[in-house]
C-alpha cells in the first residue's frame, strides 16, 4: 500500500532479489493507502520484497503505508 501525489516519484520493486516493475506514484490527486502491485504463487514458500526508492528527479518522495500478505 502506498501514498500517491503530485510530487511522488518512482520505486522498483524486487522478490527474491529479482526486479520485477518499476511503479510510478506520481498522481495528480492525492491518494492513500492504494495498492499498486500484486504478486501470487502457485504454492506456499517464503519470498522477500524489496522496494528501492529510484530518486526521481523532482519527485523524490516514495511514502509506502504498509506490504499486505494474505495467505
Amino acid at each position: 500500500m502506498v501514498s500517491r501525489a503530485v510530487n511522488s516519484g518512482q520505486a522498483h520493486v524486487y522478490v527474491d532479489g529479482q526486479k520485477v516493475t518499476t511503479l510510478d506514484l506520481r498522481s495528480s490527486v492525492r491518494a492513500f493507502r492504494n495498492a499498486v502491485w500484486t504478486q501470487s504463487w502457485s504454492s506456499s514458500a517464503q519470498h522477500t520484497v524489496k522496494i528501492v526508492v529510484v530518486g526521481t528527479s523532482g519527485r523524490p518522495t516514495v511514502i509506502t503505508d504498509g506490504i499486505v500478505y494474505v495467505k
